[in-house]
């Protein structure tokens, strides 16, 4: 039987209610509908990124929907305290992601550094010595070029106050030789001011965009989901407004994975699947906090689309496959028919 449309006035109502929930962060099972799986009659919008990391440890080239996807960061290379490079950890890996995401069409970058357990050290030595620094650049510009990447995602976390303007001056060498060479030079920074304070006004100047780690809120706080609706959108607030970066430089991480709320463990969306396939329609199962399919949706229309200028997410090997893809329900919120002319996003300020 079809389905009638609502009335107007009952129409704009539920989509004002819909809207205060989704602002809530409200966390209720709402029903589970398989998302169809990617097909070539739709395509990304041109003005929309769709950002996936991919770790050198879990997943691999051949299993990737690319065709959802318009950047992917190799996580991740491993700087010394002289300005060289750690070996590439799994190169025949790399290699082949390169070639399949260039057959495409998408663009992949080398990410740098990662979390290390906090240790910051070969950054901050690097950062500091101006020879040591020349050395870097010209190690990371050899990277790219020998195996063929698109560009480099800075992920040092998180650079100091005492090494905040020591982290912009490396930051602009590398923009400068990056750009010269028509590639990318992207950052990924904290949700909110308690790291992102020592990114420098230069440093969003001098990036192509900033990857937003809006996830592991209240890291060490039992009962706090750590990926909220409420958290990504006080992320969207503290960059876009605070800091005045422009809708097309902002990129909102999410999460293909959920923590415990009890000891802040983690569990991939794929291992939570496979024990509750009611997951994808709720953002709790079990004691795990996560991003089922309608927060993915709020997250990605209402924010990274709307107000900002794509999506990121760690990371691509944690999600489930086919219909109940959350990379699926990413692209599928956003796509639009190949043939359709390009329209670009509101791009507003967040209020």
């Amino acid at each position: 039987m079809k389905k009638r449309s609502p009335p107007a006035v009952l129409s704009a109502s539920l989509t004002v209610i819909g809207f205060l929930i989704a602002l809530a962060g409200c966390a209720t099972t709402r029903s589970f509908v398989p998302i169809p799986i990617v097909g070539q009659e739709f395509r990304i919008p041109p003005d929309f990124r769709i950002v996936g990391y991919l770790p050198s440890w879990s997943g691999e080239p051949a299993d990737i929907q690319y065709e959802a996807l318009t950047h992917i960061n190799y996580a991740f290379l491993t700087p010394t305290r002289q300005g060289g490079y750690e070996a590439v950890a799994r190169r025949q890996k790399l290699m082949e992601l390169v070639a399949l995401a260039h057959a495409y069409g998408v663009k992949v970058l080398a990410s740098l550094g990662g979390s290390n357990d906090g240790n910051t050290d070969a950054f901050e030595t690097i950062a500091a010595d101006a020879g040591i620094a020349s050395v870097f650049v010209d190690s990371t510009l050899s990277l790219v070029d020998d195996f063929q990447l698109d560009g480099i995602d800075m992920d040092w976390e998180f650079p100091s106050m005492d090494a905040a303007d020591n982290y912009a001056a490396l930051m602009h060498t590398l923009a400068e030789r990056l750009h010269t060479a028509g590639k990318l030079l992207t950052a990924a920074v904290s949700a909110d001011a308690s790291h992102g304070s020592t990114i420098r006004d230069s440093v969003i100047s001098d990036v192509d965009f900033l990857n937003i780690m809006a996830y592991d809120d209240g890291y060490r706080q039992p009962g706090v989901h750590h990926s909220s609706y409420d958290f990504a959108l006080a992320a969207m607030r503290y960059w876009r407004n605070d800091r005045d970066v422009p809708a097309s430089k902002v990129v909102l991480g999410v999460p293909f994975y959920g923590r415990s709320l009890k000891d802040r463990h983690s569990r991939t969306f794929k291992s939570i699947f496979t024990g509750d396939s009611d997951a994808p329609g709720k953002d709790i199962s079990g004691d795990f906090g996560y991003n089922g399919f309608a927060t993915l949706r709020d997250k990605t229309l209402r924010l990274a689309r709307n107000l900002g200028g794509g999506i990121m997410i760690w990371q691509l090997a944690q999600d489930a496959p086919g219909t109940t893809s959350l990379l699926n329900s990413i692209f599928d919120a956003v796509k639009v028919p190949r043939e359709q002319p390009d329209t670009p996003a509101p791009g507003a300020i967040v209020r």
